[in-house]
């Protein structure tokens, strides 16, 4: 493969990562687990797109939109 498909690759990998709760919280600076609850509920963020053993889990790219610039 060459250097620019390897980047491509790399690129689709980080899209499209698992996301578990906590970095969500994180990433959306620190809001607690209940207020992101609510957005959720209210629409404001988009849903859980997976579970995994019971835990809610993003697709990084449906939340990459919803990041602070």
């Amino acid at each position: 493969m060459t250097h620019k498909q390897l980047d491509h690759l790399a690129m689709y990998i980080d899209q499209n990562r698992v996301v578990m709760r906590p970095e969500v919280q994180k990433l959306l600076g620190g809001i607690s687990r209940s207020t992101l609850g609510r957005r959720v509920k209210s629409g404001e963020f988009p849903s859980p797109k997976l579970t995994i053993k019971r835990h809610s889990c993003w697709i990084f790219k449906d939340i990459h939109k919803w990041l602070p610039n």
